[in-house]
């Protein structure tokens, strides 16, 4: 079964939320320098793959025959 684009969005912001959480609580254990910098490179490529999926999103929202309509 095909999730609409709504379920999508939630799906991935939902995997960035995840990411930021573990990633926070293994720096804190961690506690060097060098964990929190890894931290930050994986929420930072999250965040990155989570703006490309919402790009595509609006994308597929935007094209000819698509769900979208105007409340206008």
């Amino acid at each position: 079964m095909a999730s609409s684009p709504f379920d999508e969005l939630v799906h991935r912001v939902n995997n960035l939320l995840g990411t930021i959480q573990v990633q926070a609580e293994v720096a804190r254990l961690a506690g060097s320098l060098e964990a929190h910098m890894n931290a930050l490179r994986l929420i930072e490529e999250s965040a990155l793959r989570t703006q490309q999926d919402l790009q595509r999103l609006r994308n597929a929202a935007r094209a000819p025959g698509s769900e979208s309509r105007s409340d206008g």
